[in-house]
């Protein structure tokens, strides 16, 4: 309002001395009014466009409800007896509920399984179910939209992530579910789960925990066998005393030769069972002869340090000091994890930093945070200098993937998790690289990505290879990895690749990189680097891989195909097993040759859980105010949708802004103004 009666009085002041202050211009009282008005008129407006004022546009636009469609894409579907309906008949009835919502509501399509993709084509391909994912990321994407309603079809089996039912009742969108799948309980005794280590010192006792089920099996008897290497080496015998019975069997097995083990358990099938996939679990153990010593060093106890610890596994033995505890003989040592040392205050500084010297070759964890001795690290350490920041605070710094990380491969599950991971706690800090850095993880400070390390990777000059964790609170990242998937898998991944990096040999000139297990039904990637005598990466060879399945004796031969300076392979997949490999290239009359394993595993998640869980889906339905329907009633679904008077369009109010200096209306009402001025002055003699 100041602004407006600023020009107008600026073009009051001037027209005012134009007209009636000059006593040269001689009109009459009603022209010299008009005058008065045009340049008062015209001054204000030109006065105003310097304050660069805008127009609030208010437009009002019909939104129309949508209708999102989420169909179950998992394997479990088809398990079943009724697999070729779900292929055929439903398929058909299913393009029919969408064409017929289509006539009256926006319709969205989604498939949902591993993961939420936008609708393709339904193929069940899916390996796990996870509803939680799929009503999460709707709950996100359409945030303050005109959903009128989700419709889920689903078996309601879910073998991923969280529970969908927990914290359902704030669900901002009304649930209407299709319950899919068979919802008779049939006599099935089968491996709900299975928890063992993946890794195994030789010679010891290796512990394994079965958690078998059964249903409507009441007075049977589950007879459980347990094979190592195709050999049967401990059978067991259990009376199942009630129709929904559960119990947990524990083996131990003594591995003694090194080498990856192929472990089978097997529960002999009962009468009238109608399904047997789930009756037996393969997985596989890698037995190390080697026993590593790793040795934690912190301040204080702290929880970041039982996190890593955890994913070093039983080939290590693991010792921890304290604050100014003795320090031991680092050469017993192959890995040294310092959690903020050096600290304020360390007593024994000079005495650990010559330890560090004599120990050139022991790679190191470093984990920097707010007690870290900035002034201290810098000296016991070339690779990285650290000063405080100009701001002395505590920054919350989330973790962004970078994708130009190239030392090991980081699946892309894991990647889109980590990004989601809550902030690490670090002071404000300046930061100086004085060696070349591979940044797994970039800093990302209130969604802006910095070009800062947060988990990095590098050798210095004396060819130390080292890591840095720049930050503090990483058992954050395992809760939320468990809170979000019931395991540890992605947060193990990352950290587990890590240690493997600084215990890899480091003057390699071939590396082959592959991931230990692949599914029966994933493609099988290997990428290789070869350097040459320069330590310059190159593919300039012919690289060749020979596989071999160590139980079927079967032989693969295949190319490795060139990728900028590096070397891929895609293999579509290969048949349940374990396979030795060789990768084998020539170059200027020198072999280069790499070898090593992996396993391929069966799916199983869907194959352990068969009957269609009803009831979740009419909990997913009853506690958000939608309904619930059989695979039989799509067209009652559909009429249901269509009478509901929820469901309908909206008007939204968009408010939109706009600089009157752009208008292209105002230039021309400005020239009219002059001009019509001009003409009148014109005319009674002024021009």
């Amino acid at each position: 309002m100041l602004v407006f009666i600023i020009a107008i009085f600026t073009g009051l002041c001037y027209a005012a001395l134009l007209y009636f202050r000059n006593k040269k211009q001689h009109y009459g009282k009603t022209l010299t009014t008009i005058l008065f008005i045009l340049r008062t008129v015209t001054v204000s407006i030109v006065v105003l466009l310097f304050f660069n004022p805008f127009l609030k546009i208010k437009n009002y636009k019909e939104e129309a409800a949508t209708i999102i469609v989420a169909q179950d894409n998992s394997s479990s579907l088809i398990l079943t007896k009724d697999s070729t309906f779900y292929k055929t008949d439903y398929l058909l009835s299913f393009d029919t509920l969408i064409n017929r919502l289509g006539n009256n509501f926006r319709v969205d399509k989604y498939l949902f399984g591993n993961k939420t993709k936008d609708f393709d084509s339904i193929d069940y391909s899916d390996y796990y179910t996870d509803i939680s994912e799929v009503l999460n990321n709707l709950k996100k994407k359409y945030y303050k939209r005109n959903v009128g309603a989700v419709v889920l079809l689903s078996d309601g089996i879910c073998n991923k992530s969280s529970l969908p039912e927990q914290n359902i009742e704030s669900y901002p969108f009304p649930i209407y579910s299709v319950t899919l799948g068979d919802t008779t309980s049939y006599p099935d005794i089968y491996i709900k789960d299975i928890f063992y280590n993946k890794t195994s010192p030789s010679n010891t006792m290796f512990p394994i925990r079965l958690v078998a089920n059964a249903l409507n099996c009441r007075g049977k008897e589950m007879e459980i066998r347990l094979l190592l290497d195709n050999e049967v080496i401990e059978e067991s015998v259990v009376t199942i005393n009630s129709n929904r019975f559960s119990k947990n069997i524990d083996f131990n097995i003594n591995l003694k030769d090194e080498g990856v083990k192929q472990i089978d358990i097997q529960i002999k099938a009962i009468d009238k069972e109608q399904i047997t996939n789930n009756n037996s679990k393969r997985f596989f153990i890698e037995v190390v002869d080697k026993q590593y010593k790793a040795l934690f060093y912190a301040k204080a106890p702290d929880p970041d340090l039982g996190s890593l610890k955890n994913i070093l596994g039983d080939h290590f033995e693991v010792n921890s000091i304290f604050s100014n505890d003795e320090l031991p003989d680092l050469k017993d040592y192959d890995i040294l994890f310092l959690h903020q040392i050096p600290y304020r205050g360390m007593q024994n500084l000079t005495e650990f930093n010559n330890y560090l010297k004599d120990n050139k070759n022991i790679p190191i964890f470093y984990i920097v945070g707010e007690e870290t001795d900035f002034e201290a690290f810098n000296k016991i350490q070339n690779s990285m200098q650290i000063n405080k920041g100009a701001v002395n605070s505590i920054l919350d710094i989330k973790p962004h993937y970078n994708q130009n990380f190239g030392l090991f491969s980081i699946d892309n599950e894991v990647i889109e998790a980590t990004n989601a991971y809550p902030p690490l706690s670090l002071p404000h800090l300046e930061f100086s690289l004085n060696s070349n850095h591979d940044m797994l993880l970039q800093m990302n400070i209130n969604d802006v990505i910095m070009q800062a390390p947060l988990l990095s990777f590098t050798t210095d000059n004396e060819g130390r290879k080292s890591v840095y964790l720049l930050g503090t609170g990483i058992w954050k990242w395992k809760l939320y990895n468990y809170y979000k998937e019931n395991n540890h898998n992605n947060f193990e991944e990352i950290f587990t690749k890590s240690v493997k990096y600084l215990l890899t040999e480091k003057d390699k000139e071939l590396i082959v990189r592959h991931e230990d297990s692949y599914f029966n039904n994933e493609a099988i990637v290997i990428t290789a680097d070869l350097k040459n005598p320069s330590q310059e990466l190159t593919n300039e060879a012919d690289l060749k891989i020979r596989i071999n399945n160590r139980h079927t004796k079967d032989l693969y031969e295949f190319d490795f195909s060139r990728r900028s300076k590096s070397y891929f392979l895609n293999i579509n997949n290969l048949p349940e097993g374990i396979y030795n490999f060789t990768v084998k290239g020539e170059l200027g009359g020198k072999i280069y040759m790499e070898n090593g394993n992996f396993s391929v595993v069966s799916v199983g998640a869907e194959a352990q859980e068969f009957v269609a869980n009803s009831l979740r889906m009419q909990t997913l339905s009853t506690l958000t105010g939608g309904k619930n329907f059989n695979v039989k009633e799509l067209s009652l679904l559909a009429a249901t949708l269509e009478n509901e008077e929820s469901i309908t369009s909206i008007m939204r109010e968009e408010t939109n802004y706009k600089d009157l200096i752009n208008l292209k209306s105002i230039f021309f009402i400005i020239l009219s103004l002059v001009t019509i001025e001009w003409v009148l002055r014109k005319m009674f003699g002024s021009y």
